[in-house]
């Protein structure tokens, strides 16, 4: 079958101008507590997403920056399981639990998160 020079050129120029997918950065409470070994991990994050089909382009532990919880044994810590992924998954991702990054930084009130290590599990 023969092709019309006119839309092989169509076809090919199309194929070379789509833009990349957008991504978005997402992030989820790590779950883990002050005084306790670690109990959720990056790797168990992050297969969350790509079992529901997500594609996961980097993933990280972060903190959360600015804020300040109770020091005390049991109490939740400010770690967090921040992934990048396809801004059109965002939807399905907010579903499982996760929330949108760009909410957690706010300069006025001097909120963000940095990435940290992964606390080490027992």
């Amino acid at each position: 079958m023969k092709i019309p020079l006119l839309t092989a050129a169509i076809l090919l120029t199309t194929a070379c101008t789509t833009p990349p997918p957008t991504k978005t950065h997402i992030y989820k409470p790590d779950g883990n507590k002050q005084c306790e070994p670690a109990t959720a991990s990056l790797a168990d994050s992050t297969r969350q997403l790509t079992n529901a089909g997500i594609e996961v382009h980097s993933a990280h532990c972060a903190t959360q920056t600015g804020m300040a919880v109770i020091t005390v044994c049991g109490a939740p810590t400010l770690g967090i399981h921040l992934h990048q992924i396809n801004s059109a998954d965002l939807q399905e991702a907010l579903t499982l639990g996760y929330e949108d990054a760009s909410k957690l930084s706010d300069q006025s009130n001097g909120t963000g998160y940095e990435i940290t290590a992964c606390p080490a599990p027992d």
